[in-house]
């Protein structure tokens, strides 16, 4: 399999991150871990040229909340990234307080 290379750009502050090789090109939510920070897609589609390989990301960590310009959108892709974490231990899915393992998908 052909690894892609993607150029994100860090939509909170519009700074250009590394460039990261991937499998396949993340959609919405996933997680990606660029120079030791986890990041999540967040692209929109309306603002790419088709075949670009830029793609829109969120930190996971706001260090200075006042400064986001559209924190309703940040929150907005957060939560699609919250969807697909999941909880587990060794009876399988579980709750927050009793689980062994955190598994973003």
């Amino acid at each position: 399999m052909k690894n892609v290379m993607i150029r994100p750009i860090n939509i909170i502050d519009n700074t250009v991150l590394p460039e990261v090789s991937v499998n396949q090109k993340p959609t919405d939510g996933d997680p990606i871990e660029i120079s030791g920070e986890m990041y999540y897609v967040c692209d929109n589609p309306g603002n790419k040229i088709p075949g670009s390989p830029e793609i829109g990301v969120i930190p996971l960590v706001v260090r200075n909340p006042a400064s986001v310009s559209n924190i309703e959108e940040y929150i907005k892709c957060l939560s699609i990234a919250h969807r697909k974490v999941r909880f587990r231990n060794e009876n399988g899915p579980c709750d927050l307080d009793n689980c062994e393992e955190m598994i973003i998908s």
